[in-house]
């Protein structure tokens, strides 16, 4: 016996996916400088110099035990300390190394959330187009996935769609931005309107699949910064 459930979801093929590996057949026949892959958004500019300065700085002086053995479960303290001190130089919050618990990527840490706050008859609200797996995150956590559809002229959040979904039941609202797939950019006035409305009830919480600082905040959304941050937001 295996679950059925599970057996489902892996006979739905990935429309993604399979663009992805069109794409890759299509490079290999007639090269790769004549494909446009817009199909898993993997990036196609290089890392920040620094980047690569640091990881060979890890490679060249940490102890190899140490560099490639486990870490301690909510991730090293001097990384977490680091993100803490960067976000209050930024947005003059307050957070300490312990109010950070680090996973690998942002699927993990929302399997994690919903796993954790999730009892039944919870709901979660998400705004349409979205990345697929956000269901199957939710509904793995035995919650009831919300679908609220964004304005058709700008993919922006439609206020009166989200009022409406909201119930005694609502968990919380998970905000994706850049949104994928889209790749729209919520707005710093919807940012703080949500806020304002979460604010209200104290049960909510705020997910953002961005973390609050990569390259994609400045060269890759040019002139339209990224608003995100977490000074709006009380249950973030």
């Amino acid at each position: 016996m295996i679950a059925e459930e599970m057996v489902n979801l892996g006979e739905k093929k990935s429309a993604i996916r399979e663009n992805f590996e069109y794409g890759r057949q299509r490079m290999e026949q007639i090269g790769k400088e004549k494909v446009f892959d817009f199909s898993l958004g993997n990036p196609n500019v290089p890392a920040p110099a620094g980047v690569r300065r640091a990881m060979e700085k890890l490679l060249n002086q940490k102890d190899d035990v140490e560099l490639f053995g486990y870490t301690p479960a909510q991730g090293i303290f001097e990384t977490r300390k680091a993100i803490a001190d960067n976000l209050n130089f930024r947005f003059g919050t307050s957070f300490r190394p312990d109010n950070f618990y680090i996973t690998c990527g942002a699927a993990s840490g929302i399997r994690i959330i919903t796993q954790a706050l999730t009892v039944p008859g919870d709901e979660y609200i998400i705004f349409a187009p979205y990345f697929p797996e956000y269901k199957v995150f939710v509904e793995a956590a035995g919650g009831k996935f919300v679908e609220v559809k964004t304005r058709q002229e700008d993919f922006q959040i439609d206020f009166s769609a989200l009022e409406q979904a909201i119930t005694e039941k609502t968990k919380a609202v998970l905000l994706n931005s850049p949104n994928n797939p889209s790749g729209v950019i919520i707005s710093e006035e919807n940012i703080i309107r949500l806020a304002a409305l979460l604010n209200k009830r104290s049960a909510f919480y705020f997910f953002s699949a961005l973390p609050l600082s990569t390259p994609a905040e400045t060269p890759l959304c040019g002139r339209d910064q990224h608003p995100l941050h977490p000074l709006p937001f009380r249950s973030v």
